[in-house]
């Protein structure tokens, strides 16, 4: 598991694509990462990519079991598999642009844990005695700072590890009951949403000295929010429902919410938005007259990226699923596709031009905790990780 084995060479195909029915859409070409036609049977949903263009993902392979693995569209590598102590990879990988590769496995001594391997070399970031339901899925940024979940006593808390050394940074001994997703910057600013003891939720970001600062919540504009993902200029992007029922993706920069697309119109629903640092949102798209996409903005024509009825080497494609984590500050795009004759692949989407550029709605924030619900600006006291 040390030594980085080389596995196969990825097919790269160029294929455009560029709808003309409602508007001018960006065209792009689609680079192969891997498919059940090589090597491997399945794979998980969520590739992630780094700012260099390398994927990295889960998958079942002939030749060396479940394992976790890296492409670049034309040399693919096993990053680690259950040749080795481990029994069970987590469906999302992420990778950095160092190339540190932040994983969950079940062990095979029974116990789970959040390891990274870089260069060949495996870290044990945290472990426990427990295979599954100890650790949420890690994120890591280009410092190679790992942030996860872990359950602690009487509860939850977020940890965050730098240079071998682990802290809690916020937990649901406070104003919080439970979290539900996160994500992290190079500042270590960390994006999360959380349930409060008082039933209400929100979207939160906290610096790594235990600051936080509210993003948006339900005690006005919206209902409900999900998982946010975070830049390295601190801009917030997420899902939410608002109290009039509308479904929207969202960002919050400055105290300043901006609509980026919402099913008013032509979309249905919305799955896990993704921001890079040069401002572009990216999401999984429903529509109300059928089918699915990922775009990156409101128009299912203008801002599309890829969409079933598509076609990818050749098939149509029929599924998409994509992550939080499958665009980078080039503007490519990594997903996980199902096409008609019941292969699956995982592609890179690589635009030939600068997408438009949307200029949404902009208007101020609404619903922001404010200092009578939080109590206070929350300041969170480091420790150390426990033993679990």
């Amino acid at each position: 598991m040390a030594a980085i084995k080389q596995f196969l060479a990825a097919t790269a195909i160029s294929i455009s694509t560029s709808l003309l029915a409602m508007g001018e859409a960006t065209a792009f070409t689609f680079t192969k990462i891997a498919d059940t036609n090589d090597a491997f049977t399945t794979f998980g949903f969520n590739p992630t990519i780094n700012n260099d263009g390398t994927v990295v993902f889960s998958a079942n392979s002939d030749a060396v079991g479940s394992g976790i693995f890296t492409s670049n569209g034309e040399t693919t590598s096993t990053i680690t598999d259950t040749n080795g102590s481990f029994s069970l990879f987590g469906e999302r990988p992420v990778i950095n642009d160092l190339g540190t590769v932040a994983f969950f496995a079940n062990l095979d001594t029974v116990g789970s844990g959040i390891f990274t391997v870089s260069n060949g070399v495996t870290t044990t970031i945290a472990e426990s005695n427990q295979p599954r339901g100890a650790f949420g899925l890690p994120v890591i940024n280009n410092k190679s700072a790992v942030a996860y979940l872990s359950q602690v006593e009487n509860g939850s808390a977020i940890f965050l590890s730098i240079d071998g050394s682990t802290t809690s940074i916020v937990d649901t001994n406070d104003s919080f009951s439970d979290f539900d997703g996160y994500a992290i910057n190079d500042a270590n600013t960390i994006a999360f949403s959380a349930r409060l003891d008082t039933g209400e939720r929100g979207i939160f970001t906290i610096t790594s000295d235990g600051v936080t600062f509210p993003i948006a919540d339900t005690t006005s504009k919206f209902s409900f929010v999900f998982p946010p993902a975070i830049n390295n200029p601190g801009t917030v992007a997420f899902k939410g429902i608002l109290k009039e029922g509308t479904e929207g993706i969202f960002t919050v920069n400055n105290g300043t919410i901006t609509t980026i697309a919402d099913n008013s119109n032509t979309f249905s629903f919305f799955e896990n938005p993704a921001i890079n640092d040069v401002g572009t949102v990216a999401f999984k798209g429903v529509l109300k007259d059928g089918g699915l996409g990922i775009y990156t903005g409101p128009d299912p024509v203008a801002d599309k990226v890829i969409a079933t009825d598509d076609t990818l080497l050749g098939l149509t494609v029929t599924n998409i699923y994509f992550s939080n984590k499958g665009l980078n500050n080039n503007n490519q795009i990594v997903f996980y596709a199902i096409l008609a004759d019941g292969t699956g692949g995982i592609f890179r989407a690589d635009p030939e031009s600068e997408p438009p550029t949307c200029i949404p709605e902009a208007t101020p924030i609404l619903g922001l905790l404010t200092v009578g619900v939080v109590g206070t600006t929350l300041g969170v006291v480091k420790r150390k990780s426990p033993v679990i």
